[in-house]
């Protein structure tokens, strides 16, 4: 069943629980009013009467009877009948199925005793008031009605009730109808442009917004949002999967011309087996030196895919000192044709790792070798809370419109900084850098060279 008819339902439901529990409560309260207001009304009658009779003349009272007084079987008029003290009907305005009212004696003897009574005789409801004539003679004035007129009202009551709950359910089913579909037209909305995203798998379309602070506004705030962040995702994947297909093109591209030279070589070997030893030599060093360069590159792509792969630093953090790393990188690279200076004023701790921090400084330190550097120095500051490493050459250094260029993966900048790299290692670096939740930049040093500024969360 829709969600429609569903809360139509419920809301029928709800109406007529209520409708019912309203009709029993109007019932009750009349059925117990009712026979207090005839009671009431037929008592002041009575009292009329008595005081009628007692200031009447003594020989008005008389038994009698008229002749045409309207019967209690076919009339809901009330009527009044008084007795004596013996119970011998004086006077009578109405009889009961032809007959004089035949008031109980214990009902009459009630009345002069304590000045009123009241009883059911037969089918008429009766009043009872004692009176008194000239201290002379007493007896009773009886008003009466037939209980029919309580079964009428309670009758045309009932009709009426039953009218209206017929009405009420009607008028509720209609306006539960219509409320129902008027709450529900956002999500008609909603079901309509999932149908259509998922059609034409166009995921910038949007919910109109809903101004009602609701559930259904939320509901449409919080799809909306979702479709931001599928679509953000699905952007992000786009770029991934292009990133991934040019890291897969380059990669081959860089593999395939050292692959190349081994394969020639290694043929120029087997065909060539009466070659000079020279040549020999010079076809085994090819390979030699082309085996030794695929085997970087690999290493390169392998600590690629690890950065990739890993959300956080791979390996234990603990307190890192990245002065001390500088003067270990320096020690390293001390028989390389470099002057490699090493600056610092104390202690820069971090939170890292260590071996991923000295793989850091190494690649910065070889790119400025590698790139035309012939003095590199390296310093480490505190500046508030943050952790400074600076790497400076005297090289050429990289160009401005080149710069945010450079740490994207196999990019090589101009032939003065190519060398002979492949383009990973300032990727690997970013990379490191990220995982560390630092930043890293490039600009001119004051060697007239490039600078490398990575910034880490320092330590106390």
């Amino acid at each position: 069943m829709r969600i429609r008819w569903r809360l139509t339902w419920y809301g029928i439901g709800f109406t007529a629980l209520s409708l019912v529990g309203f009709v029993i409560l109007i019932t009750l309260l009349v059925e117990g009013t009712a026979a207090t207001d005839q009671d009431t009304m037929l008592g002041a009658i009575a009292d009329e009467a008595a005081l009628a009779v007692s200031e009447a003349d003594a020989g008005v009272l008389t038994a009698g009877i008229p002749e045409l007084v309207p019967d209690a079987s076919t009339s809901d008029q009330p009527f009044t009948t008084i007795f004596d003290e013996a119970g011998l009907v004086l006077f009578a305005t109405g009889t009961v199925d032809g007959a004089q009212l035949d008031l109980p004696a214990a009902v009459i003897v009630e009345a002069l005793e304590s000045g009123f009574s009241e009883a059911d005789v037969g089918s008429v409801r009766t009043q009872v008031r004692r009176w008194t004539n000239e201290d002379v003679r007493v007896g009773v004035v009886a008003a009466s009605q037939t209980l029919r007129v309580l079964d009428q009202q309670l009758a045309g009551l009932r009709v009426f009730l039953f009218l209206f709950v017929v009405i009420a359910l009607v008028a509720a089913a209609i306006g539960a109808w219509f409320m129902a579909g008027r709450a529900l037209r956002p999500l008609n909305t909603l079901a309509e442009t999932t149908d259509e995203i998922g059609a034409t798998n166009d995921l910038s379309r949007r919910l109109p917004d809903v101004s009602q602070d609701d559930e259904v506004g939320a509901l449409t705030a919080s799809f909306n949002a979702m479709l931001d962040t599928i679509e953000e995702s699905r952007h992000e994947r786009d770029l991934t999967i292009d990133s991934q297909k040019r890291f897969i093109a380059d990669a081959s591209h860089e593999l395939r011309s050292p692959l190349t030279s081994i394969r020639a070589n290694a043929g120029f070997l087997i065909d060539q087996p009466t070659a000079s030893p020279q040549d020999r030599q010079d076809a085994t060093t090819d390979i030699a030196v082309e085996a030794d360069r695929m085997g970087s590159l690999i290493d390169g792509l392998i600590s690629l895919a690890r950065a990739d792969a890993a959300g956080t630093v791979g390996g234990e953090r603990h307190r890192v000192d990245l002065s001390s790393i500088a003067l270990d990188v320096q020690r390293r690279a001390r028989n390389l044709d470099v002057d490699i200076t090493v600056a610092s004023d104390g202690p820069v701790v971090v939170s890292g790792n260590d071996g991923d921090l000295a793989e850091l400084v190494w690649i910065l330190v070889d790119n400025s070798r590698s790139h035309g550097g012939s003095r590199v120095v390296v310093t480490t500051e505190l500046r508030g809370s943050e952790a400074v490493l600076f790497v400076a050459d005297d090289g050429p250094g990289v160009p401005e419109a080149e710069q945010d260029l450079v740490f994207e993966r196999f990019y090589r900048a101009d032939p003065a900084r190519s060398g002979h790299g492949h383009g990973l290692g300032l990727s690997i670096a970013s990379a490191v850098v990220e995982r560390h939740d630092g930043e890293i930049e490039v600009g001119r040093s004051d060697l007239d060279g490039a600078e490398f500024r990575v910034t880490f969360p320092a330590v106390d």
